[in-house]
């Protein structure tokens, strides 16, 4: 077959087109697989359940950073909805292991996104008010709670001066529906109870140490039970806790990781503080109680 000059002129043109084309193909990643990434990233989570918090925040946040940190901009935008729904529940599990607010801006970079498709159900409004109110953006988590009503409840909240990074509560203030922050003193002997209005375990301990001769006055001069930094902020739960519990005062932590020598949170574990330093550590409540260990914690701040 004889090919004309002009022939030859258009298929080389044809054929530049077609490698250019090629090229740009080429150069296009393939779409990864978000499922089998957090697929991996559950299992880390399962694999660390039984580690200390601080292991197990490590480990979940090192695997979600490996395997969705180096998402870039462009990359989030061209991931398919289910895909874009899997980096906002993958980017959930880290927030409450490590209360970074790292990780609610990476829900919230996959929110903003599916929002604009019109893809937002109650789920992702819900889970995105929670993962704000959990690291203490309030502003961000009132906006999303003044748009839609099931996205969850936040109480008048009035802040008061506080040192940055100087330990802080939330307690409930004078209105039905406020929680006013104040600076916590941890300068004189003081014990700090890690605990929850619905922990029975924690319910438990306040009323045997309340019954006991030896624990109650004394818890009731010293003792404050806060809760851990959660989701929600339910002041109703707390004035119940205080109607059935009076001498123990009950108030939420406003960030956990300015309450110094305080490792653990769950409920309830018990701080002794001499002098701004924890001294003494007791956790759990079995059902015999743990008056002696109590007993050695206030011996060691010198009650």
């Amino acid at each position: 077959m004889t090919v004309t000059r002009h022939g030859w002129i258009l298929a080389l043109a044809f054929g530049g087109a077609f490698l250019a084309l090629g090229g740009a193909f080429a150069s296009t990643p393939a779409p990864r697989d978000l499922q089998a990434d957090y697929d991996a990233l559950v299992a880390v989570q399962t694999r660390a359940i039984d580690r200390s918090e601080a292991e197990r925040g490590a480990m979940i946040a090192a695997s979600y950073r490996e395997r969705f940190g180096t998402l870039t901009a462009a990359e989030l935008d061209a991931l398919p909805d289910a895909s874009l729904d899997l980096r906002f529940r993958a980017a959930e599990i880290p927030v409450g292991y490590t209360l970074d607010p790292y990780y609610a801006e990476q829900m919230s970079a996959a929110y903003e996104r599916l929002a604009a498709r019109s893809r937002i159900e109650p789920r992702h409004r819900r889970s995105m008010f929670e993962a704000w109110v959990m690291v203490r953006r309030f502003d961000a988590a009132r906006r999303i709670a003044d748009a839609a009503a099931d996205a969850g409840h936040l109480p008048l909240l009035h802040e008061t001066p506080v040192p940055s990074g100087a330990p802080a509560l939330w307690a409930p203030g004078e209105g039905t529906d406020t929680l006013t922050r104040r600076p916590a003193d941890l300068t004189q002997p003081r014990i700090v109870v890690v605990s929850h209005p619905l922990c029975g375990f924690s319910q438990n301990a306040a009323r045997q140490i309340a019954a006991d001769p030896e624990l109650g006055p004394r818890f009731a001069q010293r003792s404050l039970w806060l809760l851990p930094q959660t989701a929600t902020l339910d002041v109703e739960q707390v004035r119940a806790w205080q109607s059935a519990h009076a001498p123990y005062p009950m108030a939420y932590v406003d960030v956990q990781r300015n309450w110094p020598g305080m490792d653990e949170w769950g409920t309830p574990t018990f701080y002794f503080f001499k002098g701004g330093r924890v001294v003494h550590k007791v956790v759990g409540w079995p059902a015999a109680g743990r008056k002696a260990e109590l007993l050695e914690g206030l011996a060691r701040i010198g009650d």
